[in-house]
């Protein structure tokens, strides 16, 4: 569930989230990072793989030597998001901490990695650059959903992407461009040709210049003191923070479950382009292969890098036009149509053999990798509850980091056995497995209603499309939460925001008078009110993800339910028919007369003076009692809704 709670002083307060909204460029400033954190990625994607190669390592061993990535984010990934989950500091907030401790060891290992010479040596350094990377990167897109109300969370996620593509365009034209420098086309005595040590002196400028003034430029918004409380209660530790991810996962919507099945096609088939991309290249385009090295393999690696470059500034262009598609057609069929493209572009490039010609694959790879990057964060990000954005980030990562541990355990044998150890068949292989994948997201679609997203639509049909939001008011008695329970169901069925009102009189309860027979029953104070509140929503979040704002309102209850729809027709408000004041004989109470009467929307009456709370929540087998009872309360008027103990509805 995403909710947010917003306190008004009166009716007539305004209807903002609590998370305000960012100018554009302070958005671009919380962004800017992403840039030197994908510079540094690019490096891993285009430059270790052919570092390993010329300093000794056999092209069948490039799966296992890329083992560090998948296991680094398998753990490290939920771990950190679950940890940020809980973390709180008044100075550096939650998720700045860990953004700016992963920048700091990719840029120290970014500075050191093209001074070893030795494989073993080599292989660790990747394992410390990607425990950075990952340490860096999913709290980085949590902080993102933390700071923005959802109405710019897709312009939010549409920032990331564009920078991401930017960045790793940088990294991999720095590749091709300084492989042509003359200065820089000796080789020092490990091996690693000069031009490749800029490259990565490159990276540890732009990750801490990026990374650094982007976290000191952007504050994290002060969670509440009873958020705060609960940070500050939850056990802590590596042992809590594996139950967080494992709960986390038994209650996750089974939209990400869908997402799951694509991305063990989608991204065994990217790894197996990163790895293989120059040796492919070499053997169709320049004729050249890594045992061999010398000038055609230089060549073909530095192209390699170009046509990375390429991708993805194809992905900083379509980016701009990816999530209005997906908003419009539904992300499954956005992302089906990404990753057919991908395919059809992968399998070309295999039987390319014109340097030039092979750049234009990457236009499909870019459209591809635009939507990767993007829509299913954004999906998640928006179906998921706000305060478990971290774990959830990370269990998304661990979704893509499982296919790829798979493939550097399986794919060498692969390689050697079945595709004849070239290059150009494991890109024809990686091609079929992303038309795998795009056959898998339309099969796993549509799911349920329950599981769409209200910001970016996995593509199932409404049931109900005329409604925008559902507004329900609620004191947290039993019939009121019967209330909520119908005004959640409606609310599911339209995809709909669903808003929880509880009003409060700001008047000392002890001192108010006693109500009459007939009278209203209101609650007083914030602290009742905001305690009402939370039991109205808890059935709501405890099992599955939800679209909830929360609002404490001091005043009337009928106008705060009017205030809070406004003069928005697509609106409707749910009310249970007696309880707030309503006098004997009365068809409605005073709440649902009044919201009935003035209501420019839709209103919905859910019948709730015909329960029996004690039965409604009774055990099975006292029915007899409960008849019995009944009599006597009819007789003495002690529960009626009319009585002096009558309860308010919804």
């Amino acid at each position: 569930m995403t909710a947010t709670t917003t306190e008004s002083v009166s009716t007539g307060a305004g209807q903002a989230e609590r998370r305000p909204l960012m100018t554009g460029t302070a958005l671009l400033m919380m962004n800017l990072g992403f840039f030197g954190v994908q510079f540094s990625f690019g490096l891993t994607q285009s430059a270790v793989n052919p570092l390993f190669l010329l300093i000794g390592a056999d092209p069948d061993q490039l799966p296992i030597l890329n083992l560090a990535g998948p296991v680094t984010g398998l753990i490290i990934q939920p771990l950190i998001g679950a940890i940020s989950d809980r973390t709180w500091h008044p100075r550096w907030g939650r998720r700045r901490p860990f953004i700016t401790a992963g920048a700091i060891l990719c840029a120290i290992i970014l500075f050191a990695f093209p001074f070893v010479g030795v494989l073993w040596i080599a292989v660790l350094c990747f394992w410390l650059l990607d425990a950075g990377n990952n340490t860096s990167m999913e709290p980085y897109r949590a902080f993102i959903s933390d700071r923005l109300p959802k109405s710019q969370l897709a312009r939010g996620f549409l920032t990331q992407s564009m920078f991401t593509g930017a960045g790793a365009v940088l990294a991999n034209l720095s590749l091709f461009l300084l492989q042509k420098v003359t200065a820089l086309e000796k080789t020092a005595g490990n091996g690693v040709p000069y031009w490749m040590y800029v490259c990565f002196m490159i990276g540890t400028v732009c990750i801490l210049l990026t990374v650094l003034t982007a976290m000191a430029r952007t504050k994290e918004l002060t969670p509440s003191d009873e958020e705060i409380a609960e940070i500050r209660s939850a056990p802590k530790g590596v042992h809590h923070a594996v139950v967080e991810i494992k709960d986390a996962v038994k209650a996750m919507p089974i939209a990400m479950h869908k997402i799951g099945v694509v991305f063990l096609f989608q991204w065994y088939a990217m790894f197996i382009y990163w790895q293989f991309l120059a040796v492919s290249l070499g053997e169709t385009v320049f004729g050249a292969t890594p045992e061999q090295g010398g000038p055609a393999w230089d060549d073909a690696i530095a192209w390699s890098g170009l046509e990375n470059a390429a991708y993805n500034f194809v992905t900083m262009i379509s980016a701009l036009f990816l999530v209005g598609f997906a908003q419009r057609l539904g992300a499954k069929r956005v992302h089906a149509i990404a990753l057919g493209l991908a395919a059809v572009a992968l399998i070309w490039l295999a039987r390319i053999d014109n340097q030039y010609v092979a750049l234009a694959p990457m236009i499909g790879l870019g459209i591809f990798w635009a939507s990767a990057v993007g829509v299913p964060y954004l999906m998640v990000a928006s179906m998921v509850p706000a305060k478990r954005t971290g774990v959830y980030m990370g269990i998304l990562n661990m979704m893509i980091v499982v296919p790829m541990l798979i493939e550097t355990v399986t794919f060498g044998w692969i390689y050697t056995h079945l595709l004849d150890s070239r290059g150009s068949n494991a890109m024809t292989l990686a091609g079929v497995l992303m038309a795998i994948g795009a056959v898998a997201m339309l099969w796993v679609n549509p799911p349920d209603e329950a599981d769409e997203s209200p910001i970016v639509p996995l593509g199932s049909k409404r049931s109900i499309t005329v409604y925008d939001r559902v507004v329900v008011g609620s004191d947290g008695t039993p019939t009121s939460l019967y209330a909520v329970d119908r005004a959640a169901e409606v609310a599911q069925a339209a995809q709909a925001k669903l808003v929880v009102v509880t009003a409060y009189r700001e008047d000392d309860a002890a001192s108010a008078a006693a109500p009459g027979e007939g009278a209203r029953r209101d609650i007083y104070g914030v602290d009742a009110a905001r305690e009402a509140l939370d039991k109205s929503v808890t059935g709501l979040t405890r099992e599955r993800a939800r679209f909830i704002e929360q609002r404490l309102v001091a005043g009337d209850p009928a106008q705060a339910l009017l205030d809070t729809v406004g003069a928005n027709p697509a609106n409707l408000i749910v009310v249970g028919n007696r309880g707030l004041g309503a006098s004997r004989g009365q068809l409605l109470g005073s709440v649902p007369g009044g919201v009935v009467k003035n209501a420019v929307c839709d209103v919905l009456v859910v019948q709730t003076s015909a329960l029996d709370e004690d039965r409604m929540f009774a055990a099975p087998g006292a029915d007899a009692a409960h008849a019995e009872r009944d009599a006597d309360r009819t007789a003495a008027g002690s529960m009626t809704d009319d009585g002096p103990d009558a309860r308010p509805p919804g």
